[in-house]
């Protein structure tokens, strides 16, 4: 297809107001500061731009075999001052002239121009992505761009598509497509602002096994740690409770939410105080004779326990009375998978560890309120509709995702993904959700675990077999 030379920086002009917004979208599921990136395509370079300004430590490369766009392109990389950091390469999109592995982020705006016609563009995409790497491919506004912005265009965007030849598709020719191709298993679509394909390259991964939750999370001499999530929290409170106690620890188990109300068993001894004074002073006594205290401020009529302020949890953690404070900082309705909402989870500013639990009864079910707490919030954040199946590339989004599972977790501390009941599903399910959530490379997350709170004493943790990331991130 022979595509106007006038027509394309046509369009790429119209949409330079759309560009910062797609790359603020592409920059949120990339999650790093460092790299490099590659654009090809007739559409490439607005996002190219907008990305180098926002990240200066990462490398770009933009490529295509049209030379009147590619001219254009030179042009205004120099006009921008970023020929020392943006490369231009002349390659066909089917057989693209790189290295494997050597890009860690790739983009494709414009792709169902062609891609049906040329379906190996896609192979290709995914033999030069770096291990751990991700694709953005596909077409429309994004689901940042505001109304206003895509009103101003849209009619005249409408136009020129239509005039350079764009082909419309149906999610399941998508579908087929990814199939023929055999990417389907490691790639997410989603249509929030168009339809857009996006593709994890999954890094090998490293597998130990440990037999206590203190050795599977990674505990120091002393912890806050906050559970969020669904699928477990409050089970895995008292039995890490229990654990550190029996290891001659002080450990406070509490909540910054609500909790039903533990047997003796679970909470040995049980605070419920609202005047913080009071409450600590009562805390300090306790300690005097149990290892492990329980903490809420009121009992509600439901029989649920309210919990503290995190406000109340920072001074507590700034007192040095205890060892481990552990604090179910989340709600899920008893569900194995949510998505927060605004101010969720209400996590300490003193946390040092986030434990971001999904429960693995929710794998490969469709998405319905059976399974999922905040249902129309997880398609807001993953673009999977009702029905939908919850597969691994869908769980690892609602986890990673910065409005995601972890939402609110303080920079300066760790997570650990916990993929509990790993006993309902197979050895090979657990490894690849794993590799699904390391494959995003969240900065403050190294490992994850999986395991069975019905079934405790075996955890297997998983780390990327390149802790780096790849050779090329910074």
């Amino acid at each position: 297809m022979i595509i106007d030379t006038h027509d394309l920086i046509a369009v790429n002009d119209l949409w330079h107001e759309v560009y910062p917004y797609l790359a603020e979208q592409v920059s949120e599921l990339y999650g790093r500061a460092g790299g490099c990136a590659l654009e090809l395509g007739p559409f490439a370079g607005g996002m190219s731009y907008a990305l180098a300004t926002s990240h200066p430590q990462m490398n770009f490369t933009i490529a295509d075999d049209h030379n009147g766009y590619m001219a254009y392109v030179k042009r205004n990389v120099v006009l921008r001052n970023l020929d020392s950091r943006v490369r231009i390469v002349d390659t066909t999109l089917d057989r693209l002239r790189f290295a494997n592995g050597s890009f860690d982020l790739v983009m494709l705006r414009g792709a169902f121009f062609f891609i049906m016609e040329r379906p190996h563009i896609l192979r290709e995409i995914y033999r030069v992505l770096t291990s751990g790497g991700v694709a953005f491919v596909g077409g429309g506004y994004g689901r940042k761009t505001p109304q206003k912005v895509i009103d101003a265009i849209a009619d005249e965007s409408r136009v020129l598509n239509d005039k350079l030849g764009r082909h419309r598709i149906a999610l399941d020719q998508l579908h087929v497509l990814l199939r023929s191709q055999n990417l389907e298993s490691v790639s997410r679509i989603t249509e929030a602002g168009g339809v857009w394909l996006v593709i994890y390259k999954r890094q090998p991964l490293v597998e130990t096994h440990v037999d206590s939750l203190t050795k599977a999370l990674g505990l120091g001499c002393s912890e806050n740690v906050a559970l969020v999530g669904g699928g477990g929290k409050t089970s895995l409170m008292f039995h890490l409770a229990h654990e550190l106690a029996s290891a001659e620890k002080k450990v406070i188990s509490t909540t910054t939410t609500h909790i039903v109300k533990p047997s003796a068993k679970e909470a040995p001894c049980l605070i419920v105080e609202p005047d913080e004074a009071v409450l600590i002073e009562q805390l300090m006594q306790a300690l005097l004779v149990h290892r492990h205290v329980t903490l809420a401020s009121t009992l509600g009529d439901d029989g649920k326990l309210n919990g503290l302020l995190p406000e109340v949890l920072d001074k507590i953690c700034g007192l040095h009375i205890v060892d481990y404070i552990i604090n179910e900082a989340d709600g899920a309705g008893c569900k194995p998978v949510k998505a927060p909402r605004h101010g969720e989870p209400l996590i300490p500013a003193t946390t040092t560890l986030v434990v971001a639990l999904v429960g693995l009864d929710a794998l490969e079910k469709p998405l319905s309120e059976e399974i999922a707490f905040r249902i129309e919030l997880i398609r807001h954040l993953t673009g999977l509709p009702r029905g939908g199946v919850m597969t691994d590339e869908v769980i690892a989004t609602l986890l990673t995702q910065p409005q995601g599972i972890m939402q609110n977790t303080p920079p300066s501390a760790r997570i650990i993904p916990f993929l509990n009941k790993s006993d309902l599903v197979t050895a090979e399910d657990s490894t690849n959700l794993a590799a699904a959530v390391l494959s995003r490379r969240h900065m403050q997350v190294e490992y994850v675990v999986a395991g069975s709170l019905a079934q405790p004493f075996l955890y297997r943790i998983f780390h990327s077999a390149t802790l780096d990331g790849g050779k090329n991130a910074k």
